[in-house]
């Protein structure tokens, strides 16, 4: 036995006020971030029995213990006390806990590895039993064959899978005992039982075959103490017991009860040898017969294995971003969404003598490498991307093989892309390589482009008129966006977003989303001018992002700085994978699900997903595939764009989520956008990012919120909800200055705040103009078209007619210009309201004069549909994406 120093942190709440499970997410939280920084093992502290009644809120307020073990005898506690610290002061949200650190020391044997050795797993699923006391299990089959896919699949779990269906109790035995015996320490074994758990008259607990008769459990059922027995006998050290059990008759029929009706899971498998994990759907149950039969309930489908496989099937579970999925990690994840389901089940885990973290799977998303290093790989500095390469040589040679492969990525970038020698021969040397020669970039920059004819200013594609892509201040190879220089002015641009909500309860149509992108979201453009001597619409720069697959649309933070790319789903129902990418070195941030897109927060400090926990299957109606998303809510997750962590999340939401951020980025508001026949609540809750904290509710409207947006000072909110209702808020005081009917959804307010825009009824387009505060109709304009948002001074307003764009003067309602093209999507106003940027029908970029309509110079160079558009804050430059994989920066001053 070897020994090395540990360390144990405990985490426990900083007041009364800390809500439990807060204290949860931030230990967590806290775990993939030591991880992170390099510390091998970060391991739960072992959990015994819950006290018969304990909550798992309970539990979770007497503090959070973790061990953290492989560290050098250089390591002190004294820096890992620094280094708590330091982690818990960056953020005001951290501060609401406490955090201990204690020194001690732990033995075990070698390090439980995911990789090494065989890797062999048995699932056991009975759900039909011969004793008619036992109640059929509805989900344990389809189950089992989910978990076997992504278990067996090479890529994940890359295990050899057996499954027992509806076995009996001498084929349970054999097979049992044949997947411990003959094995080396470092095979990983994997044990999955889901079936109905029995307790005897002495309290011992019983799994049930088939052929279990609940008079005789000690001679048909397979006990608990038997596969605690082969674990211990086993020479693996890397074992994962997983018990997804109904526990709802864990007494046999007709005996006396001397034993307490709990199981106690843990005391069931202490003795089952060193290097052991037990998880279960829960931890203690009570249990009753009448009349010989089970009263509880039939099983309902289960939520624990279901989030078992979500986690592998997608790499949610994949906590840290490191590219693989720890027993640690998936434990965390697996609670979180059976808690947030409210199935009433307390997930638990029991560790017995691990040392080292158990690699249950690979992650299907990629590795992120560490802070610190994305931020050196993306300095103008050679000496920070030399550190980087250091660290990179670092994780090269590290045991996580997630962070092997990131890193041999970003040192071939660097290696072939990057503008300094220095630092192509260190990323070829730590390769193992020879850096390739470099070009120099080109001493002029290209020639300015002539404004063409109306025609050929929109109709011209990108392949048949290719742009000048190459400026003397852009970098061959892996080029950089330039990102905003601090004091820079932020200037709002009316950039309109659809929400999009259920047709009816539970039920998503091919448009139907789980978030509600926001209409009149006023978004901030700050970031660097792209002057010199470019000509009008030269390209500034352009980086190509590494994104496997492809993409269905991609989205810009309202800098330019980051852009999130959204997959295609799966089908219907299915949730999209979403990436998050650092323009200006094109380093992925983080990966996440969201059901439909995002939204950046103004500053671009954050970005919001949503995600729907619950039952997900694709139906037919009218010959029309759709997706039915039922028993379960949406919740809202803000992440950090630097990081890609988690700052904060908003549960609760039915059907959709509705989100929208105030122009400061100091406060986000979230509501439920379920379109329901009966009316109910509709609440608006306005909350602070940084925190997490609700500032207020807006109460008032009886059906999902469909719309909403802030005026620019953040004073007013105007929200529209599914039925014609449309309300005006004083967000100050959380009243309703005016509620008006009749007025459908999507609503708009200008940035001044002054006036509203809702849409007439019936769907073929139309609009009205409003006075704010109180609602008073100033016109109403039935044909022109559907409203397409104000202009940044508000002096002024756009309709869309089949792509046909006009502006109008908001004054006198007088029409003073029209787009010399058809356009489709948003229209973004440049900050000084002199600019247009729209994409055509045929999915290009386009720039028009506001003041009189006419077309610019075509912005030739993406090979595929752009999605997104952003003008800097200077309004000298306009990013532009889409489903090529590409931003690109373009020079737009005039």
């Amino acid at each position: 036995m070897s020994e090395e120093n540990g360390f144990s942190l405990r985490i426990t709440p900083a007041g009364a006020d800390v809500d439990p499970v807060e204290v949860e997410e931030l230990a967590i939280q806290l775990r993939r971030d030591l991880l992170a920084s390099g510390i091998p093992g970060v391991t739960r502290a072992m959990e015994g029995p819950a006290p018969e009644g304990t909550r798992s809120a309970e539990l979770l307020a007497a503090g959070i213990g973790f061990l953290v073990t492989g560290l050098s005898t250089a390591a002190s506690v004294a820096q890992i006390a620094d280094y708590v610290q330091r982690w818990r002061q960056a953020h005001p949200r951290r501060r609401r806990v406490l955090i201990s650190v204690e020194t001690g020391t732990t033995s075990g044997g070698a390090a439980a590895s995911g990789t090494a050795g065989r890797r062999s797993a048995l699932l056991v699923a009975n759900a039909a039993y011969q004793d008619p006391g036992l109640s059929r299990l509805r989900s344990p089959v389809s189950d089992i064959r989910a978990l076997a896919q992504v278990l067996g699949e090479p890529g994940i779990g890359a295990f050899d899978v057996e499954t027992l269906t509806d076995a009996g109790e001498s084929v349970l035995r054999r097979r049992v005992a044949a997947l411990f015996a003959d094995r080396r320490s470092d095979d990983v074994l994997l044990l999955h039982f889901s079936c109905h758990g029995l307790k005897d008259q002495r309290g011992r607990l019983y799994l049930a075959a088939a052929d279990t008769e609940l008079g005789s459990l000690a001679a048909t059922g397979l006990p608990a103490s038997f596969i605690s027995e082969q674990m211990s006998e086993s020479a693996s050290r890397s074992v994962l017991l997983v018990l997804d059990c109904c526990y709802s008759g864990a007494f046999a029929r007709d005996t006396p009860v001397r034993a307490d009706r709990t199981v106690y899971l843990g005391d069931e498998f202490r003795g089952g040898g060193s290097g052991r994990t037990v998880l279960t759907a829960s931890s203690a149950t009570e249990y009753a017969f009448e009349g010989g039969q089970l009263t509880s309930y039939e099983a309902q489908p289960s939520i624990f294995t279901e989030a078992l496989v979500h986690g592998l099937r997608t790499g949610g579970a994949d906590l840290d971003h490191d590219g693989e999925i720890t027993v640690d990690e998936l434990f965390d994840y697996v609670a979180r969404r059976v808690r947030e389901a409210g199935a009433g089940q307390v997930p638990r885990k029991w560790s017995f003598e691990t040392t080292g973290a158990l690699v249950v799977a690979r992650s299907v998303r990629p590795a992120i490498l560490p802070e610190e290093v994305r931020a050196d790989l993306g300095s103008d500095r050679p000496v920070l991307r030399l550190e980087a390469v250091r660290a990179l040589a670092e994780l090269l040679t590290g045991g996580r093989e997630g962070y092997r492969r990131a890193a041999r990525e970003a040192l071939a970038r660097l290696r072939d892309d990057d503008d300094s020698r220095q630092v192509r021969a260190a990323a070829a040397a730590a390769l193992g390589d020879v850096a390739p020669p470099r070009l120099p970039p080109p001493a002029v920059p290209p020639p300015a482009i002539g404004t063409p004819t109306e025609t050929s200013a929109i109709e011209t594609s990108a392949i048949e008129t290719p742009g000048v892509e190459t400026s003397a201040i852009e970098k061959p190879g892996v080029e950089t966006l330039s990102t905003s220089p601090p004091g820079s002015a932020p200037v709002r641009v009316t950039k309109r977003r659809r929400v999009l909500g259920f047709s009816a309860i539970g039920l998503v149509v091919a448009m139907a989303a789980t978030i509600g992108i926001v209409a009149a979201l006023p978004k901030q453009r700050t970031t660097e001018s792209g002057g010199g001597s470019a000509g009008f619409g030269a390209t500034l720069g352009m980086i190509t992002l590494s994104h496997d697959g492809s993409i269905e649309s991609a989205e810009l933070s309202p800098d330019g700085r980051w852009v999130v790319t959204l997959d295609p789903p799966a089908d219907q129902a299915a949730a999209r994978i979403a990436r998050l990418w650092d323009t200006s070195t094109g380093q992925k941030v983080a990966t996440f699900d969201t059901d439909n897109g995002v939204v950046f927060s103004p500053d671009g400090n954050l970005v919001a997903g949503a995600y729907f926990d619950g039952k997900r299957e694709v139906t037919t109606v009218d010959g029309e595939s759709l997706g039915v998303l039922s028993g379960g809510t949406t919740t809202v997750s803000l992440r950090n764009t630097s990081r890609g962590d988690v700052m904060a999340s908003f549960t609760g939401h039915q059907g959709s989520a509705a989100v929208a951020f105030s122009p400061d980025s100091k406060t986000v508001a979230t509501a439920s956008t379920l379109a329901a026949e009966k009316p109910f609540d509709a609440l608006i809750r306005l909350w602070d990012p940084s925190t997490g904290k609700l500032l207020a509710t807006l109460a008032g409207h009886r059906n999902g919120i469909q719309s909403m947006g802030f005026s620019q000072d953040g004073k007013v909110l105007v929200t529209g909800a599914a039925g014609g209702v449309t309300k005006v808020w004083d967000v100050a005081g959380g009243k309703a200055t005016a509620t008006l009917d009749n007025a459908w959804f999507p609503v708009w307010i200008s940035p001044d705040g002054k006036t509203l825009a809702d849409t007439l009824p019936g769907g073929k387009g139309g609009f009205e103009l409003r006075r704010v505060p109180d609602g008073k109709r100033l016109t109403s304009v039935a044909k022109a078209g559907r409203f397409a948002g104000f202009t940044p001074g508000s002096k002024a307003y756009a309709t869309d007619k089949d792509g046909g764009v006009r502006l109008f003067d908001l004054a006198n309602g007088k029409a003073h210009a029209t787009l010399t093209a058809t356009v489709r999507g948003d229209l973004v106003f440049s900050p000084d309201g002199n600019l247009i940027a729209a994409v055509t029908t045929e999915g290009e970029p386009a720039l028009f004069d506001a003041a009189t309509g006419q077309g610019l110079t075509p912005l030739t160079g993406h090979t595929g549909k752009v999605t997104d558009l952003a003008f800097t804050a200077d309004g000298q430059a306009l990013f532009t994406t889409g489903t090529d994989k590409t931003v690109r920066k373009w020079y737009v001053k005039r």
